[in-house]
């Protein structure tokens, strides 16, 4: 991997192993249960509906077509959480921590609510830098504390390192040193870099590849 290239430390084993982090995924793997649950509730209420009111009037077809969307929503999101959750945990099964040196910036976004120039309302959002050894910019990612959902990090971050897990043409994992909190991230542009096949079949096993890219 380019980390081991660059000489950065490449921490053993994977990144699941590390103290704290597969509760966060179980914690976030629970909400599963909410949605599923959601899900259940509301067809069953559809069906109670259609028994008692009867599938041909005009009632019944009243509220199934009020309870059709909001079943469709709950499913749609249901699906979504569960492969954000599969995803995370692939890239922490798959992947160890590397130690990057990092610089952190402030970039411009397109913001709903920012400055409006040229036709669009600009903002800031924070980066984090991974940084090549020379000092130049190897690609960047959100800040692992932003939205996390956990215990806020004691103290102020390190300036200069962020652990990482994944495929910096793609995107991983990032987090503070220690490995919380920690924050799924994908590159909006695949980075350009040929893979070794090594790096090729890891990117591919953590689902982090597009299945459209060739090596």
């Amino acid at each position: 991997m380019i980390a081991a290239e660059y000489g950065y430390e490449v921490l053993p084993g994977v990144a699941v192993d590390t103290p704290g982090v597969d509760d966060v995924l179980r914690r976030r793997e629970r909400g599963l249960r909410w949605g599923v649950g959601a899900l259940t509730a509301e067809a069953l209420l559809l069906v109670a509906v259609l028994f008692l009111a009867g599938p041909n009037s005009a009632a019944g077809v009243v509220i199934a077509a009020c309870l059709a969307p909001v079943i469709a929503v709950t499913a749609g999101l249901t699906l979504l959480w569960r492969r954000a959750r599969r995803r995370e945990r692939l890239v922490v099964s798959t992947y160890g921590w590397q130690v990057w040196p990092v610089r952190t910036q402030d970039v411009r976004v397109v913001d709903a609510e920012g400055q409006r120039v040229r036709g669009r309302r600009w903002g800031t959002d924070g980066r984090v830098v991974l940084l090549q050894p020379d000092g130049q910019s190897h690609c960047s990612f959100p800040v692992p504390a932003d939205g996390w959902d956990g215990p806020r990090p004691q103290g102020t971050r390190p300036a200069d390192r962020v652990w990482f897990a994944g495929d910096t043409r793609f995107g991983g994992m990032v987090a503070e040193p220690g490995g919380l909190p920690f924050r799924y991230v994908v590159r909006a542009t695949p980075g350009k870099r040929r893979g070794t096949q090594a790096e090729d079949e890891l990117a591919r096993r953590a689902g982090l590849m597009p299945r459209n890219r060739r090596p």
